[in-house]
């Protein structure tokens, strides 16, 4: 069966679409994960300058960020 260079380029072209346009819906920040690069040396004065280190969807208006399981708001307890 033979395939021709456009058919073979759309094919491979449309997988690798799909790949990337996973990965950055994957990596999108409207899920918030515990960042693990962040060291947190926060006094308990300092309760909103932790979360917002933590947790990048945190709100200090409410005192909640989105939890990444369900996308819940959930209260800060740091």
């Amino acid at each position: 069966m033979f395939v021709s260079p456009l058919v073979a380029a759309l094919l491979i072209g449309s997988f690798w679409t799909g790949i990337g346009t996973a990965a950055v819906v994957s990596n999108s920040d409207v899920w918030d994960h515990p960042r693990s690069d962040v060291v947190i040396s926060a006094q308990a004065t300092d309760h909103d300058t932790a979360c917002a280190a933590r947790y990048r969807s945190y709100q200090p208006d409410t005192g909640m960020y989105r939890r990444a399981r369900d996308g819940a708001w959930v209260e800060c307890r740091l």
